[in-house]
């Protein structure tokens, strides 16, 4: 029973570190957080802290692994039996997405795109989580092609690409301020009017 409770001890206290980076970055920007902020935040030692993760490319490194598993947890849950069933769910992906995602998570990624121009380490976390993310993306619309709702002569690479492309541009809409029922209908708007055109 020992390591059980070890185990979920280790998966909570790593879930306060990255919610409260989150906070911090999202709050003072990623190179002006500190990692005693965080600590202080999460309620942790710096030791504790250090045991979790070296610095804070580390820490954001976790924020985007964490951010895909939620992307593969929502995509797996889009069961679609039918052309139609790939468009609604699509269209609802905007909005379940971002019910899912922590808060703030949105504003820190845009801020680490900023800081990135500055930090090579934080660059290179980003490009390949961006890649990650299409090719997740991409696996799921070879599944609704191998179904026969996409045809088979698709880049579906692009198409990935261009989706996610078109869900960080909405994103960042919305920390501008346009309202999210117009978000909304920006993505489910396009987004079906690239999915009738797939097949």
């Amino acid at each position: 029973m020992c390591p059980k409770v070890t185990s979920q001890h280790k998966q909570e206290v790593r879930g306060r570190i990255i919610q409260s980076a989150i906070e911090c970055f999202s709050k003072n920007g990623f190179d002006r957080t500190r990692m005693d902020e965080i600590s202080l935040l999460a309620d942790l030692s710096k030791g504790t802290l250090y045991n979790y993760f070296d610095n804070k490319e580390d820490l954001f490194n976790a924020i985007c692994e964490d951010s895909l598993d939620l992307l593969k947890i929502q995509l797996d849950q889009l069961f679609t039996k039918s052309r139609d069933d790939l468009i609604s769910n699509a269209e609802l992906f905007y909005e379940n997405f971002q019910k899912i995602q922590k808060e703030g998570s949105a504003k820190v990624f845009f801020e680490a795109l900023s800081e990135s121009t500055r930090n090579p380490k934080l660059k290179i976390i980003l490009f390949k989580h961006r890649l990650k993310i299409y090719k997740v993306v991409e696996n799921y619309l070879q599944i609704q092609s191998d179904k026969g709702f996409i045809k088979g002569d698709i880049n579906l690479t692009y198409v990935a690409s261009g989706m996610v492309s078109l869900f960080d541009g909405i994103t960042a809409g919305s920390l501008l301020g346009i309202p999210e029922e117009y978000n909304k209908n920006i993505w489910a708007v396009t987004i079906k009017t690239i999915l009738s055109n797939l097949n």
